[in-house]
């Protein structure tokens, strides 16, 4: 039987939906007084929330960030007898699940409670699902096993782009926009509807986050058939403006973000030569790999950027490396350890899969491919012009004591002169 907690200082309101709820098969306790609910409040242990918005001790909007400290699964709906479509926007966007009009119509009142929590078993039978599949892979595999992972990264790409359009779309209101547009048009004439200006700016606001999203999820998709235009440059002078890039970005990245970034001057033996880059898109990528860099990275850690001259049995080649001080995964080994930095049973080209399947709860404004996708994005329009690019982990014992490090590289073919 599930559990429903109804909250209002109306008595007789109160005694309708408690006897309505109950004749619907639920079990229902009641409260007078919110300020007494959350004496006796405790976390999940009721299936839905009912509260009445107005209240003289605290309020329902205030009871509702005291209930989200603790419990952001329980469904909230508010009950209110205040028809401002205002009202209704601020509650969804301070967390709660629905609103109920008063007059309390018993069929609606049943209803919304009804949908709310079949809203909420279903979220719940998919989080299970998930976790289930997760925990019998790990259970197979026994520990983790990286190139498997790597083999799954396309599939891991397309889940992170759905939960990224699903989370964007409820960010804003999901689509309780499309039910407030149907209870608040008001028909003027033959032509026209009159509609309140806080749900205009709703449905643009949710409209706008959409579209991004969309337009986002395009451009992914379409990397393989990017054009780029690239263009021969000098060597020397293309290292000496792409340091000029990087050194713009660091410094407004460590005035915001407390890093040590540390943009080496070039080798002085860098080879006379010419290189082909895309010069729209490869300034685009540093800075991405930069901001990535200081995103992955602890607080007060040092960054390292270089250009040097490679050469191997492939040829000549101009490498650019970034470095790093790594944060700790939720990913173990088998002895129970934090994974940190590349995997180093298969660090070729991993990062971009290392970076999207690790959810990192940080989010940096000056991202241009946010979400995880930027480093994945980089590597797709590498590969594209004849680049590519590897990362690798190690320990550094320079110092006073080991630290560990990434460092992530592009490569480069470039034609002596």
């Amino acid at each position: 039987m599930k559990r429903i907690l109804v909250i209002d200082d109306d008595e007789i309101s109160l005694a309708i939906v408690q006897k309505v709820l109950t004749e619907s098969g639920f079990a229902v306790e009641t409260f007078a007084s919110s300020a007494e609910a959350w004496e006796q409040y405790e976390p999940k242990s009721y299936d839905l929330i009912l509260s009445d918005y107005f209240m003289p001790d605290i309020n329902g909007d205030e009871l509702l960030k005291k209930v989200r400290k603790y419990d952001d699964v329980t469904p909230f709906v508010f009950l209110t007898s205040n028809t401002d479509v205002k009202i209704a926007i601020e509650l969804v966007k301070s967390g709660a699940d629905d609103h109920i009009v008063k007059p309390i119509v018993a069929e609606e009142l049943v209803f919304r409670v009804n949908k709310n929590l079949k809203e909420r078993e279903n979220l719940r039978m998919v989080e299970e699902a998930e976790k289930e599949k997760a925990l019998l892979d790990l259970e197979r595999q026994k520990l983790v096993n990286w190139r498997a992972l790597y083999a799954s990264k396309d599939i891991t790409q397309t889940e992170q782009m759905i939960a990224l359009l699903s989370r964007t779309i409820n960010q804003s209101g999901g689509f309780l926009w499309l039910e407030l547009l149907k209870s608040d048009l008001k028909e003027l004439d033959d032509t026209g509807f009159r509609i309140s200006k806080d749900l205009v700016d709703m449905i643009l606001s949710s409209a706008e986050g959409q579209k991004n999203i969309f337009d986002y999820i395009t451009f992914i998709s379409q990397l393989e058939e990017l054009v780029l235009h690239p263009q021969e440059y000098d060597v020397a002078r293309f290292v000496k403006e792409m340091n000029g890039v990087l050194k713009t970005e660091a410094g407004k990245l460590s005035a915001k973000y407390p890093r040590d970034i540390v943009i080496s001057a070039a080798s002085k033996h860098l080879p006379s030569g010419r290189i082909s880059v895309d010069p729209e898109y490869f300034p685009r990528i540093l800075r991405e790999l930069l901001i990535n860099a200081v995103k992955y990275s602890p607080v007060d850690s040092r960054i390292l950027t270089n250009f040097e001259r490679n050469t191997t049995e492939k040829g000549n080649q101009l490498d650019f490396t970034i470095r790093n001080t790594p944060k700790e995964t939720s990913a173990k080994t088998q002895d129970g350890s934090p994974i940190r930095g590349i995997p180093y049973d298969y660090s070729e080209l991993v990062f971009d899969l290392f970076y999207t399947i690790e959810s990192f709860p940080v989010y940096l404004e000056e991202e241009e491919w946010s979400d995880g996708t930027g480093l994945y994005v980089a590597r797709k329009i590498l590969r594209s012009q004849n680049s590519w690019i590897k990362a690798v982990n190690g320990i550094d014992y320079t110092g006073s004591s080991p630290e560990s490090f990434v460092r992530l590289t592009i490569t480069l073919p470039f034609t002596p002169s």
